[in-house]
This record gives structure tokens, sequence and C-alpha cells, in this order.
């Protein structure tokens, strides 16, 4: 009897087995057409080409020992572009080998582990996939790379890299789904430029409304390189959740435990290399661990620091800040870094300082001489102990030591050498801490996050993150590979106009000396330099056959890189004046763009209905305008960066630089750089003025020189302000990153500073000039050689 039931069973699974079967589909029909009749078991494979504008709703019900797979036939050779998405819903599917690239899809979704309200995905998971630059036309668009919704699903071995717009690469949907137990690991996540404003996380898990909620997400070794979106790389806005053996690279941001209680962190790997605005860990909320991080090299202060505990605010609603409580900051490595702050509040409400928190064990180590911790409130609720900081680092703390330890290369990183084993021994803790973060079991107790004398790598540093068909410096060239065009352009009508019109990829224009006259306003959609002979010598003018004044010589629509060089631009026209030398997009776009000036002279852009010689607008936004040697003449405005309206906190430009240059008979100011409302998440934006001269520029006794409004960080230095005489504040400086040094103001209005703001070696006396056309100085002038570089206090070069 037993033995003709055995034979049963082998019958039943032997006809099971033989139902699957492997399904090639070459175009959309197909390919619905096999999902819809998918069993378990079967295997839906995608033919290699380019699939485009194609909308997959992979839906079916497979089991744990026969999942339904879907899969490019080679992986890495499906290409989905255009307007193509994925949509997963239903029991143990697998998708494999997908590639996304330069897609537009709108305000959907890339990926969603849900092909409709009523079927999230469970057991389901997105496997060895890239999804590259794909984006909507603005970047105030909020959608996500992938959205996980369900259950138990996995997305591991993917590449994602190249989000503009608003919205989380990866995001953890809690509606209808507490305690779902995804994983998201072994993922490469690729540069990702600064938003500007809230929304450019590259991981978030929950959201406010859910974070009292389970997650128990785990994400754990995946590499992060230049993910600096915002201030929040990984943001966790929900419980249980662990955050482990993970690398993150220059990367200007922290991991945040912004929301939600009980989340671990632990293990991370975070390098800065010392760039700007790195940072490590911020802790708020309630029985959160971050244990066995090494962070090494991150520059970020306040709430960017290595390790960041903050205060909270008293009855906080659900988006705002809990207070620290039962907080525990173990066996932390802290090489190279700002100090780490304690008890730091981002909003004036915060007063609630952390309670029954341990920062226990921490290995603090600097070359230079500074801070090891500095405490921004009461920290009598944070207990200190067997913390050892090295000897060059000034420490005041109950619970911290100074000592002599001494460190050694090991694997890319440093690690305490196994002669400073003694020198390091630690206080017992609850909980204990087991393992290094290599992995290796602590036999003694010691500070740090690993063992001194261990050579083995960091669990963080060994992971192998990212897809299998393009290789991780393949990704960061793949926009580096494109052959730049040199074209030669003679002087005449519409020469350069036409050369424009004829691009096909990035170009390089060379202009001789000559005029060259253009007819019609200029769309930039391609990367463009134009290099001109000099700007007394090749000059850009309105054609008499224009049939109208254009509104703007050039406009950045879809160019992320423009330079211009040796030229000389005239706005003037028999009509009226052109009203913009430069804008960016008229319309509100993802795209970030860079423009480039060097040696260039703008005139006669008088246009007094609002018109500038650079614009912005509204929901653009530019990595770097950079100015150099140039001119800025006989205009109604100089730099317009005004149009954020929203008091959301955003800004027009990351960085604006402005070096050797000249604004003169500038009717209103020469540079509105504003910022509506403030938020933490960005830098805030960055102006440094270097070696300028401002004469005559919005001589009226409201005016402004230099309007800075909601900036974070201005530097004005070495530079002139002069004749502006009716002007009663030239320009007003607000905050502790705002500086005006080394500067001469002469027959002008105030410089007007609040809130720690400073001014240093300002001076009041006559530059002396020889002329006021190229404003070279006479001898004797107190400008000559008193520069903080040693060289003349306004322009250079030009004596």
């Amino acid at each position: 009897m037993k033995i003709k039931v055995k034979i049963v069973i082998w019958f039943i699974m032997c006809v099971a087995f033989a139902k699957a079967q492997t399904i090639p589909v070459n175009d959309d029909s197909q390919l619905s057409e096999a999902i819809k009749k998918a069993q378990p078991g079967d295997t839906i494979v995608m033919v290699n080409k380019e699939w485009k504008d194609v909308d997959i709703k992979f839906k079916a019900i497979g089991t744990s020992e026969r999942p339904i797979v879907l899969k490019s036939q080679t992986a890495g050779s499906v290409k989905l572009t255009g307007t193509s998405t994925l949509r997963i819903g239903g029991d143990y599917l697998e998708v494999h080998g997908l590639w996304f690239e330069n897609g537009n899809v709108g305000k959907n979704n890339v990926v969603r582990f849900e092909a409709d309200s009523d079927t999230p995905a469970t057991n389901s998971r997105l496997t060895n996939c890239a999804i590259i630059n794909v984006n909507p036309d603005s970047r105030e668009i909020t959608n996500y790379y992938i959205a996980l919704h369900g259950k138990n699903n996995r997305v591991d071995h993917c590449s994602l890299l190249g989000k503009l717009n608003k919205g989380p690469a990866i995001a953890v949907r809690l509606k209808n789904s507490i305690d779902n137990n995804h994983r998201i690991d072994h993922n490469y996540f690729g540069e990702r430029l600064p938003l500007g404003f809230n929304g450019g996380e590259t991981i978030r898990i929950g959201t406010s409304t859910y974070s009292k909620q389970s997650s128990r997400t785990v994400v754990e070794n995946n590499f992060f390189e230049r993910c600096s979106g915002e201030i929040e790389i990984i943001s966790i806005k929900s419980a249980n959740n662990v955050v482990r053996n993970n690398l993150i690279l220059e990367s200007e941001g922290t991991i945040t435990l912004r929301h939600g209680d009980y989340n671990i962190i632990e293990g991370n790997v975070i390098i800065g290399n010392n760039l700007p605005k790195t940072g490590g860990i911020r802790m708020i909320n309630k029985g959160n661990i971050v244990r066995n991080n090494i962070i090494i090299g991150t520059t970020g202060k306040d709430l960017r620091a290595p390790i960041c505990v903050m205060n909270g605010i008293p009855n906080s609603k659900l988006n705002e800040y809990d207070p620290v409580v039962d907080g525990i900051i173990q066996n932390n490595t802290i090489i190279n870094c700002s100090p780490v702050t304690l008890s730091i509040g981002s909003r004036s409400n915060a007063t609630i300082a952390p309670v029954n928190t341990k920062f226990e064990n921490n290995l603090i180590y600097n070359s230079s001489r500074g801070l090891a911790i500095f405490a921004g409130d009461d920290i009598s609720g944070i207990t200190l102990g067997g913390n050892k900081v090295s000897s060059t680092l000034i420490e005041d703390f109950d619970g911290v030591d100074v000592v002599d330890f001494k460190l050694e290369a090991a694997n890319g990183i440093y690690i305490p050498s196994a002669d400073s084993d003694a020198l390091l021994t630690a206080v017992k803790t609850n909980p204990k801490v087991r393992v290094d973060a290599t992995g290796a079991l602590r036999s003694q107790l010691r500070a740090g996050a690993i063992v001194p004398g261990n050579f083995k790598p960091a669990i963080a540093l060994t992971s192998q993150a990212g897809v299998s068909f393009i290789k991780i410096d393949e990704l960061r060239n793949l926009s580096k590979d494109i052959a730049v065009t040199v074209v030669d352009v003679a002087p005449g009508e519409k020469t350069l106009e036409k050369a424009i019109k004829n691009m096909s990829g990035p170009t390089i224009l060379k202009l001789t000396a000559g005029d060259y006259f253009i007819t019609k306003a200029i769309k930039v959609s391609q990367d463009l330099s134009i290099v001109g002979h000099g700007n007394d010598k090749t000059f850009l003018k309105i054609s008499k056959e224009a049939d109208k004044t254009p509104q703007y010589i050039f406009r950045l629509n879809g160019a992320k890189e423009v330079k211009i060089k040796g030229i000389h631009i005239d706005g003037y026209a028999s009509s009226e004046t052109v009203k913009y030398g430069i804008t960016s997009s008229n319309s509100p776009s993802s795209d970030i763009y860079n423009l480039y000036l060097d040696d260039v002279t703008f005139v006669n852009f008088k246009n007094s209905a609002g018109g500038a010689i650079f614009k912005a607008y509204a929901g653009t936004k530019a990595d770097t305008i950079s100015i150099k040697n140039s001119t800025f003449k006989d205009s109604y405005r100089g730099l317009n960066l005004s149009y954020e309206k929203d008091e959301t906190g955003k800004y027009n430009a990351e960085h604006i630089i402005i070096q050797n240059s000249l604004f003169v008979d500038i009717e209103q100011f020469a540079v509105n750089y504003t910022r509506s409302g403030i938020e933490a998440r960005t830098s805030g934006g960055n102006l440094l003025i270097d070696h300028c001269v401002f004469y005559r520029v919005d001589d009226s006794e409201k005016g402004r020189i230099i309007k800075v409004n909601g900036i974070k960080n201005v530097h004005i230095k070495n530079s002139v302000l002069d004749n502006s005489r009716e002007t009663n504040s030239i320009v007003q400086l607000k905050g502790n990153h705002h500086i005006i040094e080394n500067c001469v103001v002469y027959n002008s209005g105030k410089v007007k500073l609040s809130d720690s703001a400073q001014e240093i070696n300002l001076e009041r006396f006559n530059p002396k000039w020889e002329n006021t056309e190229n404003f070279k100085v006479r001898d004797g002038s107190g400008l000559i050689n008193a520069g903080t570089d040693q060289k003349n206090i306004g322009l250079i070069n030009n004596d």
C-alpha cells in the first residue's frame, strides 16, 4: 500500500513539473498574454531588444518552491525606455535582468510592488535590474524608482542612479503593509545630485503618518556613492528596521532616524573623503541603537555631524521631532571627522534634551587638534562611559578618556593597532556588543567598531553590490563616453545661430574675431561650449534683419552644461533692448545644469520690465553658476535668482561663484539670490564673491547691491563697493555663515549685519581709480596688494 502511495505522489509531482514552461515573448501583447496564462514554475523570457513605452503588469501567483519568473533573454539586453513601467502583484514572483534607461514615466513609479490597489506583491523579488536616468519633465514631480508595497519582498543586486526629481529612489510604503519584512540588499545607488528641497532621499522607509508602525525592513550590504539628494540619505520613518553593513561614500547627508522607534544602525562604513556636507548618523526618537559603525573623513557639522543626537519638541506632532529616549550609541569609530554633536536642535522649540541615553565605548581619532564632542544643550540625560579619544582632541566630559592610541592601515581604512589594545579597555554595556564590524567575536571589552589588530575587512567593504551586466566604473562613466564635436564658426549673419541649431551631441564652437549676428532667441538643449577670441575681439549682436527683438539671447533648454568664454554680448536692438542675456528653462525641470562664464562682457540689457542679464525661473536648479573675469554693464539687473516663492526652502542654484568680475551702471541689484523659507535637509545655497568691483549699482534709497535673503553660506571678500551714494544699506547679511571680509566700501551705504554675521577688515577709503573703464588703480591706492591673497583688492591682473 505504501508503495502505491509513493507512486501516486511521484506521478503527481512529475505532472506538475511537466507543466513548467519557458515562454519567449517578442512584444507587449505576447508578454501580457504570457503573464495571464503563467503557472507556477513558468519562466517568461523577454527577447533582447529595446522595449519602448511598455506598461508591464506582472500579476500572477507562484509558490515558494515554484516561483513565476519574468526575465530578459540576456541580463541587461532588454532596454525599457520611454514611458515603460513595471508593476508586480501576486505571490512568489521574480523579475531578473531588466534595464530601464533614459525614460520619462511622469508621476508613475518605474517599478511598483503592487499590480493594483487590491493586489500587492508578497514574497516577490526584483534582482539584477538597473534603473538609470529615468526622470519626469520637472524635478518637482514626485515619483519613485521602486515603490515597495505588500510583504516579504526583496530588491537585490540592482543599480539605481541618475534620479533628479522629488521622491526617494526606493520607498517602502506602510499603508496596509505593517511588519512587511522587506529586504533591500547588495544594490548600488549611484550619484544623486542635490535636489534643493525636501524629497531627495535615496531610501525612505515609511512616512510620518505611519511612523509609529513597525516596518521590519532590512537594508544591508548596499553601496551608496555620492547620494546627495538631501540631508537624509536613508530616512527611517517607521519602527523596528535594521540598517547594517552598508558602504556610503562621498555623500552629502546622513543615515537619519527621522521618525520611529527601536531601529538598529550597525556595521556601516561611511567615508566622506573630507568633502563638504558629508555626514554620518542622526538620532531622533526612542529606543534606537547605533553601534559598530565606522565613520571617516566627514566634514558636516550640527545635523550633519558624524553622530548627531537631537533635542526633541514638546508634544511633538507626527511630522516633527520626538525626543531621544533610551538611545544607545556604542562601539563606533570616528576618524578625522568634525565633532560629534549631542543635544542639537533644528528648531527653536526643540527644548527636550535626550533622556536615559548611553554614549559608550566609542573611539574618536583626529590628526588635527579640535573638539571631539560638542554639546549644544543639556546632556545630563546622556551617560558617557568607556569612550576613547586621541591626544589631539579636546575633551572635558566624564566618561571620555584621552589616550595616545595608534592607527594602522587595513583594507583601505584605519584600525587601532594591536599595540594599542590595553589603552582601549572599555566598560560593560547593555545590550552587549558581541561582534565587531568585521563579524569577529569580541573576547574583551574594547572601544571602537573593530577589535585592535583585527585585519579582517569590515563586512560593509566586502559586499558585491549592483547588477552583473554593468560594472560600477562603467556606470560612473556613462555620461563621459559621449564624443564632443568641435566646430569652427566664421563671423556673419546667423552663423552662430545655425551652428547651434545643427548641433548633434556635446559641441565646442570656436569663434574667430569679428561680429556675429543673431535674428532669434537661441535655445540650448545639448551641452555647449562657445569659445571666442576675447571679449574685445568677438562680438555677439542682434541683427538688423531680426523680425522682432528676441526676449533672450540664450535659454538653457535641457543642456546640462553651458560654457561661454571670450565674447562680448550686446543686448541692444533697434526697437527695444533684449530682456535677458541668459535664462534657465522657463518651465520647471528635473535637470540640474551648470553655467560657466569666463571673459564675457554683457552690455545694454536695459529692459526695465523685469529684465536681467541672467534669470533663473522657478522650478529650475543649477548646481554651479561660475562667473570669472567678466563684465556686467549698462543694464537693468545683473543675476536674478529670486523666483522661488512658496516658502518651502527652495532656491535656484547650489553654488554661485563670482570672481574677478565687474558690475557697473546696473540700475537695480547686481545679484539677487533668494531662498524663501527654510528646509533643514538642504545646504541652503552658497555664494562666493571674490575680487570684484561694484560701481554705481542700485543707486537708490532702498536699493541693495547684493541680495542674499535666506541663503545659508555667503562670503564676500577682496571686493570694492563704490559710488552707490543713495543706497542706505548696500547688503544685508544674516547668520554666522555670512561673512564680508577684506572689502572696501566708498561713497555708498552701510553693510547691515545681524544674527552673528561677520564683518572682518571692512574699510572705507577712496580706491583711487586711474579710470572707470577698466578700473585700474593709481599708484598709492590702498587696494594694492591688500587682498587676503596679497593681490589687489578689486580686480586682479589689471595693474
